[in-house]
Parts: C-alpha cells; sequence; structure tokens
C-alpha cells in the first residue's frame, strides 16, 4: 500500500504549523492565514500527484482539511494559557484524535487513487530516478512534520503528564530549535539505513544536557528532568517513526 496521501497530509500540516513557529498561541486571521496554506498543499498534491477521481478527490479533500482544522484549531486551543484546565484536556484530546484519524484517512484513501506521477522521460539519467515521485512525497512530508508540528506534539504531551513546557524550557533553552535538527538529523540517518549513527546523535544530545541538568537540579526542586526525558522520548520516537514511513514508503 503507497504511503503518498500520508506525506501528503503530513506535509499539509507541517506547512501549516510553519506559519505559529515560536507561538502557542496565533490570532484568528493568522490561524485562518496557516489553514489556507495547508490547503494549498492538499489542493496541489492531489491535482497534481495523485490524482484521483473528481468524486474522490473532492471527499478525500473535505476529510484531510477537516482533520488538519480540527488539528489546528485544538492543538491552538489546548496550548492557550487563557482556557480553563478542563477545555485545555478535552482540546487537547481533540487535538491528537484529528491526528490519529487524519492518519488513518490518508492509509485508506489511497484504495480510490489510480494514478501516481512519474518523473518526465528527460530526468531518466538524473539522481531523481532513483526515487520515486510518491516515495519523494512521503519524504517531504515527514520532514515537514518534524519542523514545528513535532515540537507542538510534545508541548501537548508534556502537559498532559503534568510536565509542562512552558517553565522548563526557560531552563533547557534551544529546545526548539534543536529539536527539529536532531529529528532531521535522526529521520535523514535512519532512512538511509544508519540507525547506529542515529544512535550516537541521541547519546551525544544527553551528554551535552547532562551539565545543564545538574545547574538546574542544584538551584530547587524540579521537573526538569522529567521535562528532558519525555520531551526527548517524545522527540525521538516521532523521528524513528518518520525514518519508518520513508523506508516502507
Amino acid at each position: 500500500m503507497s504511503l503518498v496521501l500520508v506525506g501528503l497530509w503530513l506535509g499539509a500540516v507541517g506547512v501549516s504549523d510553519l506559519g505559529r513557529a515560536s507561538h502557542d498561541t496565533v490570532p484568528f486571521p493568522r490561524r485562518m492565514l496557516c489553514l489556507a496554506l495547508g490547503a494549498v498543499v492538499l489542493v496541489l498534491g492531489l491535482v497534481l500527484v495523485v490524482k484521483p477521481p473528481v468524486g474522490w478527490g473532492f471527499v478525500l479533500f473535505a476529510l484531510m482539511l477537516g482533520t488538519l482544522a480540527a488539528w489546528s484549531l485544538g492543538s491552538g486551543l489546548a496550548l492557550d494559557p487563557r482556557a480553563s484546565t478542563r477545555v485545555q484536556g478535552r482540546a487537547r484530546a481533540a487535538a491528537f484524535t484529528a491526528l490519529a484519524v487524519g492518519i488513518v484517512v490518508a492509509m485508506l484513501g489511497v484504495e480510490v487513487v489510480d494514478h501516481y506521477v512519474v518523473w518526465p522521460d528527460w530526468l531518466d539519467q538524473s539522481i531523481t530516478s532513483r526515487w520515486p515521485a510518491p516515495d519523494l512525497i512521503v519524504a517531504l512530508g515527514v520532514v515537514a512534520a518534524q519542523l514545528v508540528t513535532a515540537n507542538i506534539i510534545i508541548r501537548l504531551l508534556l502537559d498532559a503528564v503534568g510536565v509542562p513546557a512552558a517553565g522548563n524550557e526557560k531552563k533547557l533553552k534551544g529546545g526548539r530549535v534543536l529539536g527539529p535538527m536532531e529529528r532531521i538529523l535522526i529521520v535523514g540517518l535512519g532512512g538511509v539505513h544508519q540507525l547506529t549513527a542515529a544512535g550516537l546523535v541521541i547519546a551525544a544530545k544527553g551528554l551535552l544536557r547532562f551539565p545543564e541538568l545538574q545547574q538546574a537540579q542544584k538551584e530547587g526542586p524540579s521537573d526538569v528532568t522529567e521535562y528532558f526525558l519525555i520531551g526527548s522520548f517524545a522527540s525521538w520516537l516521532i523521528a524513528l517513526g518518520g525514518a519508518a514511513l520513508i523506508y516502507l514508503a
């Protein structure tokens, strides 16, 4: 089963979330702009890459855009400090559900696709001929999701287990930038079957963060260790999951 629609949906989510990088909450007009960017990615992908029958194309677009909107609105409300704890919890559940439903829709939707884009003949002698176009869509979608979307997922998870990122990230600075860089490196290494090298990246992060963790503990009671461990393991799992999608594509 092709994963091209999964890559397309992840790409739409990743591009949409780029509009709220480093912002837990964004104004409504900006959120609508983010959704519009995701919608453009979906339209271009459906029209130019997979080309489903017109009727099924509209259905796929509606379902994928609906889950994208639910993810964007739900995750934004869950991270909004003005919302009550109950509202944040429900919004967080809605956001995670939207992610799961979106992936399922993308995996099942490929059954109605009877055409995939292929590279033109004049590219037969180039390096692109070694990588089918649908597989490249999956890889691009995975990479896009590692940037901001993965950061949001991790923040929602930390909030869910009672280790909010808002205060702890001030003690371990650079997580919003280092996390995506680390995940992309792991995805790249995993995509070329170099999981041992990816393991070295994981070990190096622990060694580099250890002095900061010690210093944070000396300053007084803190859950920064739990923040680091849960956040790091979640980040690694997302990266390894992305590498697995590329491998299976």
